[in-house]
Order: C-alpha cells, then sequence, then structure tokens
C-alpha cells in the first residue's frame, strides 16, 4: 500500500526537521545520523526477512523515531518520550491507529538490557546495536562517551562498562549473528586489551 510509503516520508521529513529545530549540540552520538544509519540497517536486516508491508512500515517507522526522546530530556526515559513524540505525529491520522502500540512496543524494546518479544522488535534492536559489531565500534563508543559527559553522566572505569555491555549484549536475527557476532568478539578482545593497558 503506497500509503505506507507516503507517512514514512513525512516521517523522514518530521524527524529531520526536529532535529534541525532542535539543534542540540551535545548529541554527538544519538543524533541524525544515528538514526539514519539505524533506518538503513533496519533495510539491511529486514531483506532477510519475509515481511509485509505493514510489518515494514512498523520497524521502519519505530527506526526514526527511537531516539527522538533524547531531544527533549536526559538519557534516563528517552524511549518512553521517543513514543510519545511518535503517537502526537501517527495519532491524527486515518489508518493508522492498528500500527501505533507494535511501533510503541519496538521502541521501548530498545532499552538495554534488550529484552525483544517479535521478530519486529528484534530487527531494530539488532539495527540499534549494529555498530557493536564493527570496526567502526571505538569510534561510536569515543562519541557516545563524550556525548554522555556532556550530558552530565558518570563515564568513570568507562572501558570496564563497555566490555560489560559487549559481554551482555546479543543479537537476535540470524542474519545479524551470522554477520556481526565476530566482530563483536574483536571487539570485545580489543577492549579487554585497552583494560589491560591502563
Amino acid at each position: 500500500m503506497s500509503h505506507y510509503n507516503e507517512i514514512l516520508k513525512n516521517i523522514q521529513q518530521h524527524i529531520e526537521n526536529l532535529f534541525s529545530q532542535c539543534n542540540v549540540d551535545y548529541l554527538l552520538y544519538h543524533n541524525l545520523a544515528h538514526t539514519n544509519f539505524v533506518v538503513e540497517r533496519t533495510k539491511e536486516i529486514t531483506a532477510n526477512y519475509s515481511l509485509d508491508e505493514s510489518e515494514h512500515f512498523i520497524v521502519s517507522a519505530s527506526a526514526w523515531f527511537h531516539d527522538t526522546g533524547h531531544l527533549t530530556g536526559d538519557p534516563q526515559f528517552h524511549e518512553e518520550r521517543s513514543v510519545s513524540i511518535m503517537k502526537r505525529f501517527i495519532e491524527g491520522r486515518e489508518g493508522f491507529h492498528s500500527v501505533i502500540d507494535k511501533i510503541e512496543s519496538c521502541i521501548c524494546a530498545t532499552k538495554l538490557f534488550q529484552k525483544p518479544k517479535s521478530l519486529l522488535e528484534e530487527i531494530l534492536c539488532d539495527a540499534d546495536t549494529y555498530n557493536l559489531g564493527t570496526k567502526d565500534f571505538t569510534k561510536t563508543d569515543e562519541l557516545l562517551k563524550n556525548e554522555l559527559l556532556y550530558r552530565g553522566v558518570d563515564t568513570s572505569n568507562w572501558v570496564e562498562k563497555t566490555l560489560q555491555l559487549l559481554r551482555k549484549h546479543k543479537y537476535f536475527t540470524p542474519y545479524c549473528q551470522s554477520v556481526l557476532n565476530a566482530g563483536k568478539q574483536e571487539n570485545i578482545r580489543l577492549m579487554k586489551s585497552d583494560l589491560q593497558d591502563k
């Protein structure tokens, strides 16, 4: 149904406008670039699964909205604020009430430590943490650390906390397990080596 494509274009424009209007300089990691990355990774992952148009829309809309709550407050509870922003945008549109709860569930599933309960939630969770299994991880990890510093979050023992995150994290979709687990293990090795050098 083309109305899904049409509203996705509207959502993209809305999210781009939100980030532009808020212009929050300290969002070094949770910014529009990260949102675009998650949207693209969502497309990559969903290409490996047989989703209908409604499911594609749900996971794509979730990817666009999932971090918008960072624009309006502290990192804590940003998922709930993201859901509120999503609902304000979608609730008034005819024909989309049936998907709102599923979009909300996908966004809320991205809370650490993730416990997705459906394939769509698994896809978004894996897209959101895709970087943990890539060579860009050390770069994105540094951006996240600096962002949290700006936001007044305690970043002491950062390497230990990062290592703990990597060890506790898991990819849920077979696709991401196959393409990212080896890279994540390499990033664990790098963090362990970094810890030993300190």
